[in-house]
C-alpha cells in the first residue's frame, strides 16, 4: 500500500499537510493547464501562485504533468475518506460489507460536490488534453498505478488481505461506472448533478447483475 492510502490512526497532522500542499500544487497545476496549456506557464510561476519553492515542488512531483495527474487519494475530503473507511458493516454474509455500495456512492459525490474545478475548467482541460496528447498519454500510464490505490482502500476498509479478488473487482466496476458518469456529467448537453447520474448508473448495473447466473465448477 502507498503512503497516502494508509490512512488510519497513524495518519497525523505531518500527513495531512503535505497531503494538504499536495493537493493544491495539482489544483494549481490544473487551472494554469486548462487557462495556458502545458507550456503557457513555468514551474516557478506555479510556485509563486502556491507559495512553494522549486525544490519544495520537486520533493512532491517530478514534473508538471505528473502534478496535474495528482494523487487519487488527495482528491477526497478528509472527513468524508475517514468515515469510508470506519464505515464498514461486517454484520451481512459475504466477503464485502452490505453498505459498501452505498459508501462508495456517498464518497464519490463527496469528490466532486467539494472539488476545485468546475464543469468550465473541466472542459477546458479536456480542450488542452485534446492538442496536448502527451498529457493525456502520461494519463493513462499512471490508470494502474491510482486503481490499485484505490483497491488498496477497499481492502483496508473491508479489512482484505491486499490484492484480494474482491477488492479488484469493486474497483475495476465501480471504476467505469465512474469514469462513464464523469463523461456525461461534464458533455456540454448535460443539466443533471452528478449524484443524480451516478445514482442512475449504479442502479441500472444493481439490476444487471441481480439477474440470475450459475457460475461454472470450479469458481471460487
Amino acid at each position: 500500500m502507498t503512503e497516502s492510502a494508509n490512512i488510519d490512526g497513524g495518519y497525523g497532522l505531518r500527513e495531512r499537510k503535505r497531503a494538504a500542499t499536495r493537493a493544491a500544487i495539482s489544483a494549481t497545476a490544473r487551472r494554469l493547464t486548462a487557462r495556458s496549456g502545458l507550456n503557457g506557464f513555468t514551474i516557478e510561476a506555479l510556485c509563486e501562485e502556491v507559495g512553494i519553492s522549486r525544490r519544495t515542488f520537486f520533493n512532491y512531483f517530478p514534473s508538471k504533468e505528473d502534478a496535474i495527474i495528482g494523487h487519487m487519494l488527495d482528491d477526497f475530503p478528509d472527513e468524508e475518506l475517514q468515515a469510508f473507511l470506519d464505515g464498514a458493516d461486517t454484520s451481512g454474509p459475504g466477503v464485502l460489507s452490505r453498505n459498501l455500495l452505498q459508501d462508495l456512492f456517498e464518497v464519490t459525490c463527496a469528490v466532486v460536490e467539494h472539488g476545485d474545478f468546475n464543469k468550465d475548467e473541466i472542459a477546458e482541460l479536456v480542450a488542452v488534453i485534446k492538442v496536448e496528447p502527451q498529457l493525456l498519454l502520461k494519463m493513462m500510464g499512471t490508470a494502474g498505478d491510482r486503481e490499485a490505490e484505490f483497491a488498496a482502500l477497499i481492502a483496508q476498509r473491508e479489512g482484505l488481505p491486499p490484492g484480494h479478488p474482491a477488492a479488484v473487482m469493486v474497483t475495476m466496476l465501480f471504476g467505469v461506472v465512474s469514469r462513464k458518469t464523469g463523461e456525461e456529467f461534464f458533455s456540454e448537453a448535460n443539466t443533471l448533478s452528478y449524484r443524480a447520474i451516478l445514482g442512475g448508473y449504479l442502479a441500472a448495473a444493481q439490476d444487471f447483475f441481480s439477474l440470475p447466473f450459475t457460475p461454472t465448477e470450479g469458481t471460487p
